[in-house]
């Protein structure tokens, strides 16, 4: 499979970007009301400027000063929950964006408003000497307003990371799984075109040479059975792949008799190495079928497999007709093998068809070197 790429965070939308500045907004126009008209104080005749607070004695003292057990240290906590719902139930996005904010936005104003009245009376508990609430609303607002807000603030904030990072994760499932629908269409598309071209030479050999027929019956069931084996398996080692290259020539072995000569050339470092299953035997397949028998005289298929600078290097040659009379580059083989390298190795793969000095053409792969659990690191 092609090496999934880092989860990109999907960029929070428009409302989301709005509503954050709106509070940002809040708070700067907030801060200039609660210190407008209160210039520093002065240190004049007969005064002095307020003295810095000694730092506090004990944990108490210093939970205090931090608004801990205070009215907005509650009304902080007990909005959580239902912010963070309604941030969940009505987001920032989509066609309703403005009447969710609206909600948002009222709903923040609705506690800002309860907390003050909760501030007014914890302060004050009835006493006769309290000031009227209307006298005792801006300094509530000022408690309480700017938690609040930044705790709306917060809340959007982790539901908007929240829906973006399952946004991104949702996106990389649904390639996944198309990648996997296409690899497995590609490789229904193999199988059957191989086994009726192999159906096809035995029905030929039924009549003039049933021994061979029923070889060929028999190797054909074990490649089967060894295909449906790995048919779930999307990289096997390459030990694997060679023998079941085997089984399918040991089949064309059966049909072209003593033209047909097979070159094996699998370095020991590389048998762990993984590869596609199926990845060489379309390949073997052009070489017989466009190469070697097309002379009459038959000819030499090759498989070779090789380190070169931490990558596989894979070959399959044969010494027949040559390209001007082979399978065409865009043929239905190689277009599938591109296409599985491309899924499993992404850009890193490489598959070169070229006609070889000394007759006939060569089909080689670079891949990188992977190895499967029980090979070397």
């Amino acid at each position: 499979m092609v090496p999934t790429p880092g989860i990109q965070l999907v960029r929070p939308s428009r409302g989301v970007i709005l509503a954050i500045g709106a509070v940002v907004l809040a708070l700067i126009v907030i801060g200039f009301v609660v210190t407008l008209g209160q210039p520093a104080p002065v240190a004049g005749r007969g005064q002095s400027l307020m003295r810095i607070p000694a730092p506090p004695s004990d944990l108490g003292t210093l939970l205090r000063r931090l608004g801990v057990g205070s009215v907005a240290w509650y009304a902080c906590a007990l909005a959580i929950p239902p912010l963070w719902w309604l941030a969940y139930r009505f987001p920032l996005t989509g066609p309703h964006a403005a009447r969710a904010l609206s909600l948002h936005l009222s709903a923040v104003l609705a506690m800002i408003g309860a907390a003050s009245v909760a501030h007014y009376v914890r302060a004050y508990g009835g006493s006769p000497v309290a000031p009227a609430f209307l006298g005792f609303l801006p300094v509530a607002l000022a408690s309480n307003a700017v938690p609040l807000l930044a705790v709306a603030a917060v809340v959007h904030g982790l539901e908007a990371r929240r829906r973006a990072v399952r946004s991104a994760l949702e996106t990389q499932r649904l390639r996944a799984e198309l990648a996997d629908s296409r690899l497995a269409a590609v490789t229904a598309q193999l199988q059957p075109h191989f086994l009726f071209n192999t159906l096809q030479s035995i029905s030929t050999l039924i009549h003039r040479d049933p021994m061979a027929a029923d070889a060929m019956l028999v190797k054909l069931s074990d490649l089967l059975r060894e295909v449906l084996r790995r048919s779930q398996s999307g990289l096997v080692p390459l030990d694997d792949e060679i023998h079941m290259t085997e089984t399918y020539l040991d089949l064309a072995r059966i049909r072209f008799g003593d033209r047909l000569r097979v070159v094996l050339d699998i370095e020991v470092a590389t048998r762990r190495a993984l590869v596609p299953v199926l990845l060489l035997q379309p390949l073997v397949e052009n070489a017989l079928k466009h190469g070697v028998g097309r002379i009459a005289a038959g000819g030499s298929v090759g498989v070779s497999s090789h380190r070169v600078d931490g990558h596989l290097a894979l070959t399959v040659w044969d010494d027949g007709a040559g390209l001007d009379r082979a399978v065409p580059d865009e043929s239905t083989g190689l277009g599938n093998t591109r296409e599985r390298l491309r899924h499993a190795f992404g850009d890193d793969q490489a598959l070169t068809l070229r006609p070889r000095p000394a007759g006939g053409v060569e089909v080689s792969i670079r891949v990188p070197l992977r190895f499967a659990a029980a090979g070397p690191s």
